[in-house]
């Protein structure tokens, strides 16, 4: 018998259900803190020819602003319009800074209508942005991280099978988060409601 207390430090944990027991996984949109790309993040106003709401973690178009009708009068960046499948996205819309989203207790992701600012980073700017994938993708486990990789816009979902003749989504899989561990927007075009889900896989993307 010995007087002295027996400790292993680094086999503390927390109780079970009194803290969060998994931190692993990613929330679709929200783009990882880098200081070295932060002030890439750019804002535009949706387009007000734009048929639904959008949210963070979804492809979007850049559009060049209308002059102003009178000079030195300030805009509030580019129009953004969704990227669909006829034309070549510029950029991801993003959750970061764009604290302006609606929620209500039948919708809980923020959502952006037509007219309201949206943030985003352009392709090329380096950030890295956790967007759904479908399961195609977790076949890309151990392969190189410039796989060719698209995106189907109809789902909204990153996949490793070419829809059509799309072309190749300019993004490298850094990192793949298997269902149950992340955070994703599940839009109801019915209702017009969006809500957290935590059933998608999701990557995370460098663009």
């Amino acid at each position: 018998m010995s007087a002295q207390i027996s400790l292993t430090p680094m086999a503390t944990t927390n109780a079970y259900g009194l803290f969060n027991t998994n931190s692993a996984g990613f929330t679709q949109g929200d783009a990882v803190d880098d200081p070295a790309v932060k002030f890439y993040l750019a804002g535009g106003v949706l387009s007000t020819s734009a048929t639904t709401p959008i949210w963070g973690g979804i492809p979007i178009i850049e559009n060049i602003p209308a002059a102003a009708s009178q000079p030195g009068t300030d805009t509030l960046g580019s129009t953004i319009i969704q990227a669909t499948g006829s034309a070549t996205p510029t950029g991801i819309c993003v959750f970061n800074q764009a604290y302006q989203g609606i929620t209500t207790p039948q919708s809980t992701a923020p959502l952006y209508s037509p007219g309201m600012s949206v943030a985003f980073y352009r392709f090329g700017s380096n950030a890295r942005i956790p967007l759904v994938c479908d399961s195609t993708i977790l076949a890309l486990d151990g392969s190189s991280v410039v796989e060719t990789v698209y995106y189907n816009y109809s789902t909204n979902q990153l996949t490793a099978t070419q829809p059509g003749t799309q072309a190749a989504f300019p993004v490298k899989i850094l990192k793949v988060s298997p269902a149950g561990t992340n955070k994703s927007v599940s839009y109801n075009s019915g209702t017009g409601n969006a809500n957290w889900v935590n059933t998608d896989i999701v990557a995370l993307c460098l663009i």
